[in-house]
């Protein structure tokens, strides 16, 4: 940070010594130092390997509590001040993140090539993680060992300037960049210097050499702006700020002829005396090229102004709460165009004080989301996929419950969502068609503290389910009686007014729970409500947990994440298994000493981080605004000094690394390349080596804590597997197969004297999944023989003693029943249909009845077919598949659907690729389908396909396809209204209702319809005709074609036809009585 031509001038300027002084720390003795957080996080933050794991450094903390420890030593009071919304001219927003993610990738490629010295130092320079990425870490910090910090309202440089010339002496010096020159300090304090000497410490029994704090020999350097100035030839300070903005800094960028170059300070301060000290001057008669032509340099001259007029005039907040431009009286009208859009003073204070981080008050204020490269550099098509698509109703979410809440101003903003991996592809929305928000719908949450202290002690009061919580916020809604009494809404006097922490928190959470469709607007679990229910159960209670679950959750319900697959090769399914359980430990905490980390790195799991992160982030913003709009709209007590505190409060704050997915994958990979790997000889000397690879941390307890962790969320899934099962729609629908309990077992297959083959299965299992449609087509194709067959299922995993009773051991577990005997025989071959039916007949005699297959509407492409359907005249929707992957079986229903709701468009087309067939498996390569199912849209015409990342529901495609190929088609292939409607020729039907001359009208509708190729342009040309001879026309045939339609038995086509002239006659209709209504 800092302008860096000044800084490289300073450090090598021959009266160095009288530009920058070493000052013994004892000057500074009850003091108060004002501390621009992001430069001091530049120096502490240094841990070379931070960029390759991402989260918080894992020395960080113990580093800056000795040295704010120190600095109270010695009568040091800190003040720490963070920037606010962006400010200043920034040319290249994505610029940072690319260059870092890069450098990323070429310490992953030379770590890759055994070069781990060379690696480190690229993970070092890299750029990352910026100061902003953890200011919310130091504010926990800070505010945990009770330093007061402040969030400026834009730059923290223009905030500790005005702290330090205020008359009350905020604060008495500034710890900070040489930026801080152009806002006018005098004296800047760039670096402490503080000595330690080795000491011995006997206390806990046993000697240990630890450092000791000398604050006799410990310094601080600071630089003198009037020495500067002299330095540089005695000149004006104007002219200095002049030379640094020039010379770029965060302010501004360098002067476009600087670029590639390597200057100073004095040489900047030369060329600009070689213009009359002049930037006008410069940017107007600086020799241009073709490079850089003139119109870059007057381009320049403008952000210089506006940089120049931001800092003058920058926007603070005083000492007595307001935010107020500096010298207010003379700043110009526009300075928002200088320094940025100005947001409600309230909405300042909540993040003044830590409330809110600045993430999503910036996009409403700037009217652009940044959408930056992530530390692994966010490559894969997942990633992109859900910053781009699936994340976006959240952001949305987030911004329009804030907008809802503030100036009308705000709700009528277009937001531009920029990417860091295709910068010139950008997506637009307008606030006000996501208004009105929902922030109604959750206004009902208003429980009082009484009620919530009631709850938690009739939950046990367990000091693991804090109010606040989204364990308790979940739980506390499983008693029905609880879950109506919260419906709250809030009394007309205002009396109940939520004014305590806990009643803040615990209703912040329901209302985001609700926004997230996890609780109804009854306040009941929803299904995914439940599901999280078992999740968080399976986890267990607190932070960390919840910060683990939460993320891991929202995959499992939101996103077709996981590569599901069934590898041949045992050493793949070792690699499978070792790499899932991994990522599963990304969601946890490596223990470790406050030390730098040294040992293995994978690029693998800083991937899968950067999902998890990302996830966590865009649900913190809605639990951020779930809160602010809170305050905003009169729900909560602003009269409050417990900012913070609600803050830390509230669920998913903390960001940690992949440290322990790392170490977990490290052991799991040796492990399994031994020959023995279950001896516990083995994992003991497999765990020791780990131990030496990863250094400075317990291993042996961070395993425990990974396996602790991947139990309880496998545990979970397998019951998030079974709400789902029991919820799912059509899960009790009838079967063939007969439902075999307790109650019935003996009566159906013990003493009825028909055999009977019994499935004895789990709800969650995966292989009776697979199993259940093949035994339902069994069980239909003997049906015809029910009277002497039984073919029944039994939920083993809730009726166990039924599986107990039969030795059932494993799922799922086929046993057949003579009739005769209690005893069953173990039905022990394949699980296909054949197999399954052979035995019957074997058993029975019975031959089964098959009935044939109706024709599936899908489109099975190869290699060949594949070329021939795309780029022709069709839209082709394309499902790459797998025959062994759990999500594409869940498709396949849903796929069939689709396909049949589009049989009748000729130009529409639904496709399947069996990806792993000898005959297809080119096709997928050379799409590069790397999981399944993957869908592709082909438009008509186009080899070049888009990826569809949409829900898998039969609407959310129909929707997709309806948008893409220019159709109408809903749910069960009907036509929806605006079918067959024209709309050129629509707006000239409506000049009905102004009351036109019909003749004209008709003539117009005449003379368009010439031009158009649509096919239903003639049938408004015949309805005008008809309107001609009688008024009633469009009524009476809308009749006529009504009664044809009821009587079912059309051809699709036919219907379609009838569908479409329908709806355009009701236009004619429509604007003939809005006529008369005029």
């Amino acid at each position: 940070m800092g302008v860096h031509a000044f800084d490289v001038w300073a450090a090598n300027a021959s009266n160095r010594e009288l530009m920058v002084k070493s000052l013994p720390i004892s000057t500074l003795r009850d003091s108060v130092i004002g501390i621009d957080a992001a430069y001091y996080l530049e120096g502490p933050a240094k841990e070379p390997l931070v960029s390759a794991l991402g989260g918080s450094p894992l020395a960080l903390k113990t580093s800056i509590v000795r040295e704010l420890k120190d600095w109270e030593a010695v009568g040091i009071r800190p003040h720490f001040v963070f920037d606010g919304l962006d400010d200043g001219i920034n040319d290249n927003p994505f610029g940072p993140s690319v260059v870092s993610a890069r450098s990323n990738a070429t310490a992953f490629e030379t770590y890759d090539s055994d070069e781990a010295e060379q690696a480190i130092e690229l993970f070092r320079t890299s750029g990352t993680p910026t100061p902003a990425a953890l200011s919310s870490f130091l504010k926990k910090l800070l505010h945990n060992h009770g330093i007061p910090f402040t969030v400026a309202p834009y730059s923290a440089l223009a905030q500790l300037a005005y702290f330090e010339k205020h008359p009350s002496h905020f604060v008495d010096a500034i710890y900070g960049s040489s930026e801080l020159f152009l806002y006018g300090v005098d004296k800047i304090i760039t670096k402490f210097k503080l000595s330690y000497q080795p000491f011995i410490d006997s206390k806990l029994g046993h000697a240990r050499q630890i450092s000791q704090f000398v604050p006799e020999q410990s310094e601080f350097q600071r630089i003198d702006q009037r020495a500067c100035l002299e330095e540089l030839g005695r000149i004006p300070s104007g002219l200095f700020i002049d030379a640094l903005l020039l010379a770029g800094s965060k302010a501004l960028g360098q002067f476009p002829a600087f670029k590639g170059k390597s200057y100073t300070i004095r040489d900047v301060v030369h060329l600009l005396a070689s213009y009359g000290r002049s930037v006008v001057n410069l940017c107007n008669q600086y020799p241009e090229d073709e490079q850089v032509p003139r119109a870059t340099y007057l381009n320049y001259l403008d952000q210089f102004k506006r940089a120049l007029t931001g800092i003058r005039h920058h926007v603070v907040i005083t000492v007595e709460g307001d935010i107020e431009a500096l010298d207010k009286e003379i700043a110009p009208s526009d300075l928002h165009y200088c320094v940025g859009q100005r947001l409600p003073e309230e909405l300042n204070m909540y993040l003044s004080r830590g409330l809110v981080q600045p993430r999503v008050l910036n996009w409403l204020a700037s009217g652009t989301i940044l959408m930056l490269a992530p530390y692994e550099g966010g490559d894969s098509q997942v990633y992109q996929n859900l910053i781009q698509v699936q994340l976006e109703p959240i952001r949305k979410q987030a911004l329009s419950l804030l907008a809802d809440s503030v100036h009308r101003y705000y709700q009528r903003k277009e937001i531009t969502t920029k990417y860091w991996f295709d910068i010139t592809s950008e997506t637009k929305f307008n606030i006000k068609d996501l208004l009105p928000s929902p922030k109604s719908s959750i206004s009902a949450w208003n429980v009082q503290e009484d009620a919530l202290l009631d709850r938690l002690h009739a939950m046990g009061g367990s000091s693991d389910l804090p109010i606040g919580s989204l364990s308790f916020a979940i739980r506390s809604l499983r008693d029905l009686g609880f879950a109506r009494a919260t419906i709250t809404p809030r009394s007309k006097d205002g009396q109940q007014i939520l004014r305590s922490r806990n009643e803040i928190c615990a209703n912040a959470v329901w209302r985001f729970l609700q926004l997230r469709g996890y609780v109804d607007d009854q306040h009941q679990l929803t299904k995914w409500g439940n599901v999280l229910d078992s999740m968080l159960s399976g986890v267990g209670h607190g932070s960390d947990w919840e910060r683990g679950a939460f993320p891991r959750f929202w995959f499992v319900s939101a996103l077709p994440f996981e590569d599901e697959g069934r590898l041949k090769i045992q050493a793949d399914i070792d690699r499978r298994n070792c790499m899932l359980v991994s990522r599963v430990a990304c969601l946890g905490k490596l223990v470790h000493q406050p030390r730098g980390y040294s040992g293995p790195l994978s690029r693998h799991l800083l991937a899968y981080h950067a999902i998890i992160a990302s996830v966590q982030a865009a649900l913190r913003d809605l639990v951020e605004m779930s809160v602010v709009t809170m305050f905003l709209e009169g729900y909560a007590a602003r009269d409050r000094d417990d900012w913070m505190e609600i803050a830390l409060t509230l669920p998913l704050f903390d960001e940690d690394s992949c440290a322990l997915g790392v170490a977990t994958l490290t052991y799991l990979d040796e492990l399994s390349s031994r020959p023995d790997p279950t001896s516990e000889a083995t994992r003991r000397e497999t765990r020791e080596r780990t131990q030496g690879w990863v250094k400075h941390c317990n291993f042996q307890l961070s395993q425990q804590h990974a396996y602790q962790l991947w139990n309880a969320v496998s545990a979970s899934l397998l019951r998030i597997e079974l709400e789902l099962t029991r919820a799912a729609p059509g899960a009790h629908a009838s079967s063939s197969v007969l439902d075999l309990v307790p109650n019935n077992f003996d009566a159906v297959v013990i003493k009825s004297g028909k055999p009977a083959l019994v499935e004895f299965f789990a709800p969650w299992c995966g292989h009776c999944k697979s199993l259940a449609p093949v035994y339902e087509e069994l069980a239909q194709n003997f049906g015809f023989a029910s009277d002497k067959l039984v073919i029944g299922k039994v939920d083993a995993d809730e009726h166990k003693e039924l599986g107990r009773k039969f030795g059932v051991q494993g799922f799922p577990t086929l046993k057949w029943f003579d009739g005769k005997s209690e005893t069953p025989e173990a039905y022990e071959r394949g699980r296909d249909l054949e197999s399954l039916s052979s035995f019957l007949t074997e058993k029975t005699g019975i031959k089964p009845k098959v009935k044939r297959a109706a024709p599936s509407a899908v489109e099975m492409l190869n290699d060949q077919t594949f070329k021939e359907h795309i780029g022709g005249d069709k839209d082709v929707l394309v499902a790459f598949t797998a025959p062994w992957c759990g999500h594409c079986k869940s498709l396949a229903p849903i796929w069939e659907t689709v396909a049949e709701d589009f049989a009748a468009e000729p130009h529409v087309v639904i496709a399947k690729v069996d990806a792993e067939a000898e005959n297809s498996k080119s096709t997928a390569q050379d799409q590069g389908v790397k999981s399944y199912p993957t869908i592709k849209y082909f438009p008509r015409g186009s080899t070049i396909p888009e990826s569809y990342g949409g829900a898998r529901s039969e609407k959310d495609i129909l929707e997709f396809m309806n948008e893409k190929a220019g159709t109408h088609r809903v749910a069960g292939g009907g036509l929806d209204a605006q079918a067959g409607i024209v709309p050129s020729l629509d707006a000239i039907v409506g000049k009905m209702s102004a009351g036109g001359n019909l003749p004209l009208i008709s003539e117009e509708v005449s003379k368009t319809a010439v031009g158009l190729k649509d096919k239903y342009a003639e049938y408004y040309v015949k309805v005008f005709e008809k309107l001609g001879k009688s008024q009633g026309y469009a009524q009476k045939e809308l009749t006529r074609l009504e009664g044809i339609i009821k009587k079912q038995g059309l051809a699709p086509q036919k219907l379609d036809d009838l569908v479409s002239r329908s709806n355009i006659l009701r236009t004619f209709i429509a604007k003939a009585e809005r006529k008369e209504e005029l």
